[in-house]
């Protein structure tokens, strides 16, 4: 027999979306969807819940959406801490993340709503991710659903949501395989890293609002603007000539968020490495709308030199006819986070899918029950009262409305004709004003140009600093480090000489330390492979290395600038060439 729908509503930063889902035989299908944007300033968040509730009223009147609603919280309004706790019975367990949670929680426990989940378990010990909220802000937000409708039955963290989607559709296949899930939202971005035994989820202060806000601040007009200009461009709603200067703003905007973006990934995988004793992810799933940024899979795979592509939650579940087609193309990219909770939460997946985080307390889930039966109760008693009134209607009253009606539409229309006056005139100011700002940008391209470039050349000579916290290199120090500008006949430069393309030249030392279990014979042998193992490392890091378009030379003396044989260290030279575009 067929189990109840759910419907579950994600709650983002800057769009509100509802789904509905039911099971049977035949699995799980997505019965309805819909999405709203939310219109508010995301720079503010105390503005995001009226926003959110403007939202929902367009889509519970839509969906015709009522009863009982999972929610699905962003991690901005949660308190978030990972620990480790002994592997112990389920029984005691709740009592000692209670007590670990205690000392690293900024308030105490009992003054929040909290939760937790078990992300890794090696049998000796198990890493939990625990969530809280404050109780004014569940129970407001709470009060505001009930409001509209909708009766909240679990509140539940975005973040631990993508791993019951992807763990669910790929099954036991690749249950031995390391996968890293990368969703991009408004206002950050959230890396998760499945592994065998579990998940590790790291978050980065770096999402679509960051791409909005340096378009804002480099055509100096607001963050609602650049918003929309932003979207309007990636999804080609909006059309801009190639010479106009926002183009160029725009496209050196994405830039550096994709720039940005892949050097925490880059930073997150060595860390996530460092724990797992080596393991790396084989792939790359980008979901979330942010994912939508063009030419983001193809950066990744360059950079990060790993297979990329896009996850798509619907694969392993049905769509119902009832789904709008102008919604699916949507589909892939906002409901990673919904399908993995409705997974979850009929339970018809595997066994490695934990439980979901509810952070609404059931003595609130009792009162709120309680408060949307009341309206209920009111509008009966109301018609009950209203009956006998039926009879006395007088067939003129609807007369006189349509008088009434005619009258005030006739007024309607005369104030806007007057409106429109105005409008004609703010359009024509709105003209000249689009016009100056592109005038003032143009002015000021070569030194926004100068100074994207000076930063990431700082960027640069950090990423080389780093060679010396290398473990599988070690003992390296540099001679030398030169920065030039490359000459306009480089062969390998791929833009104009103008665009600040440099050849970069490191020399130096690296020693190489002999095991000191070799017998004396093979001594130089040893010296050799480690030398080998070093080289292959060095240029390994080098490449990995953002902005770096070709190692065009690498010389390695073990002889003469370097002395492998008897001092015990080599020689190193690297010509690179550099594409700071």
């Amino acid at each position: 027999m067929a189990q109840k729908d759910e419907i579950i509503i994600n709650c983002g930063n800057s769009h509100v979306s509802a789904n509905v889902f039911s099971l049977s035989s035949g699995g799980l299908t997505l019965k309805a969807s819909g999405l709203e944007t939310l219109h508010h300033d995301l720079t503010k968040e105390e503005a995001w819940l009226d926003s959110l509730v403007e939202g929902l009223e367009k889509l519970v009147a839509k969906m015709s959406l009522k009863g009982e609603v999972r929610f699905i919280f962003p991690g901005n309004l949660l308190l978030t801490k990972t620990i480790r706790v002994p592997h112990v019975d389920p029984e005691k367990q709740r009592k000692i993340v209670a007590f670990e949670l205690s000392q690293k929680m900024p308030f105490p426990l009992s003054d929040l709503i909290w939760d937790y989940q078990i992300i890794d378990d090696d049998g000796v010990e198990e890493e939990v991710l625990a969530f809280a909220v404050k109780p004014e802000v569940a129970e407001s937000f709470s009060e505001k659903m009930v409001g509209i409708g909708l009766i909240p039955k679990q509140i539940t963290p975005a973040q631990v949501l993508d791993y019951s989607a992807i763990r669910g559709q790929l099954g036991d296949v690749d249950d031995q395989s390391e996968v890293l899930a990368i969703n991009i939202g408004a206002k950050s971005t959230n890396l998760l890293f499945i592994s065998p035994t579990g998940f590790l989820i790291r978050t980065i202060n770096i999402g679509g609002n960051a791409l909005s806000q340096n378009i804002s601040d480099a055509l100096g007009i607001t963050f609602e603007k650049s918003e929309k200009l932003k979207k309007g461009y990636f999804s080609q709603e909006i059309s801009l000539t190639e010479d106009d200067p926002s183009v160029g703003v725009i496209q050196n905007a994405s830039n550096q968020f994709l720039a940005r973006a892949s050097q925490e990934i880059t930073r997150s995988i060595v860390t996530y490495k460092r724990l797992k004793k080596g393991k790396s992810p084989q792939k790359i799933y980008l979901t979330g709308r942010g994912a939508l940024l063009p030419n983001l899979p193809q950066y990744l795979l360059e950079s990060q030199q790993l297979q990329v592509e896009y996850f798509d939650p619907l694969l392993s579940i049905s769509v119902g006819d009832a789904v709008k087609e102008k919604v699916k193309p949507l589909l892939p990219f906002m409901t990673s986070e919904a399908v993995g909770l409705a997974r979850a939460s009929f339970n018809s997946t595997s066994e490695n899918l934990s439980s979901t985080i509810n952070l609404l307390p059931s003595s609130k889930l009792k009162s709120l029950g309680l408060k949307q039966k009341l309206p209920i109760l009111v509008l009966a008693a109301f018609l009950f009262s209203i009956l006998p009134l039926a009879s006395i209607i007088n067939d003129n009253n609807f007369q006189s409305s349509v008088v009434t009606q005619k009258a005030d539409l006739e007024d309607e229309i005369a104030d806007l004709d007057d409106d429109l006056t105005k409008l004609k005139v703010l359009h024509d100011e709105l003209l000249f004003s689009q016009d100056l700002v592109s005038k003032i940008i143009s002015s000021q391209i070569p030194f926004t140009e100068q100074f994207k470039t000076s930063w990431i050349i700082q960027d640069i000579i950090n990423f080389i600093q780093g060679i010396m916290s290398q473990q599988d290199i070690g003992d390296i120090w540099l001679d030398t480090f030169s920065l030039k500008k490359s000459s306009s006949n480089n062969p390998y430069s791929k833009t104009k000489p103008d665009l600040h393309d440099f050849t970069l030249t490191i020399t130096g030392r690296y020693l190489v330390r002999a095991d000191s279990d070799i017998k004396k014979e093979s001594v130089r042998d040893n010296l050799i492979e480690l030398d080998r193992a070093k080289k292959e490392n060095l240029t390994a890091y080098l490449n990995n290395i953002p902005y770096i378009y070709k190692i065009h030379q690498k010389t390695f003396s073990i002889e003469g600038k370097g002395d492998l044989f008897r001092r015990n260290f080599s020689h190193f030279e690297y010509i690179i060439y550099l594409n700071v575009k």
